[in-house]
């Protein structure tokens, strides 16, 4: 910083060539990671489906990405028992390549032929990633490292965890990120937030 007391020529021509090199300008979000832009689930049947969305600015390689449920807070890739056991099907490893601002849908295989069959990039049947329950936290990893979370996967909340200040909504309900979420969060608390200000997400109706 210049010093104190009256400018002299040369340290306002310095302040100057600050200002146009940028000193005062914003920086840039630094959107470096897909992550979880809406998820799905039904109020009665499988209509269920998780969204992915791509902010990089480039195409990503999802073979370094994979997708993990925890059922009734067994742990990632695990169902709940008992005894707590590995289930293969709640590990998804990503294939193909997914475009700048692009999304990739994966969606179960009961889901609703119209709205969400018909935009799936990938249906799975049971077991599976997207055979969840409003209980079951779902993990978005790269290269084994957690990016994104839905819920928390060390814990069973009953019914659903609470978002944006509505009770059990990850349970029959549909949440969307909101559009000035830019990257993934690990911390599910400040995701989901406590009222609609602080939340990452809208929630919606499950037939949203």
């Amino acid at each position: 910083m210049p010093p104190s007391g009256t400018l002299t020529s040369a340290q306002v021509d310095l302040i100057a060539q600050w200002i146009d090199e940028g000193a005062l300008e914003t920086p840039a979000v630094d959107s470096e990671n897909l992550f979880f832009s809406e998820y799905i689930e039904a109020s009665s049947g499988n209509h269920k489906a998780i969204e992915i969305y791509n902010p990089t600015g480039s195409a990503i390689d999802l073979g370094e990405y994979k997708v993990q449920q925890s059922n009734n807070g067994a742990g990632w890739g695990m169902d709940d028992g008992p005894p707590p056991v590995a289930e293969p099907g709640f590990t998804l490893q990503l294939t193909g390549t997914l475009s700048s601002g692009d999304v990739y849908v994966l969606a179960a295989d009961a889901a609703d032929a119209n709205t969400i069959l018909s935009v799936a990039d990938i249906v799975l049947s049971y077991p599976s990633v997207v055979h969840y329950n409003g209980d079951d936290a779902v993990g978005l990893f790269h290269n084994d490292i957690l990016i994104d979370v839905i819920g928390v996967p060390s814990e069973d909340p009953g019914s659903g965890w609470e978002v944006a200040g509505v009770s059990n909504a990850t349970g029959e309900h549909t949440l969307i990120r909101k559009s000035t979420v830019t990257t993934g969060n690990t911390d599910w608390a400040l995701s989901a937030g406590t009222n609609t200000n602080d939340s990452e997400w809208i929630v919606e109706g499950s037939d949203y």
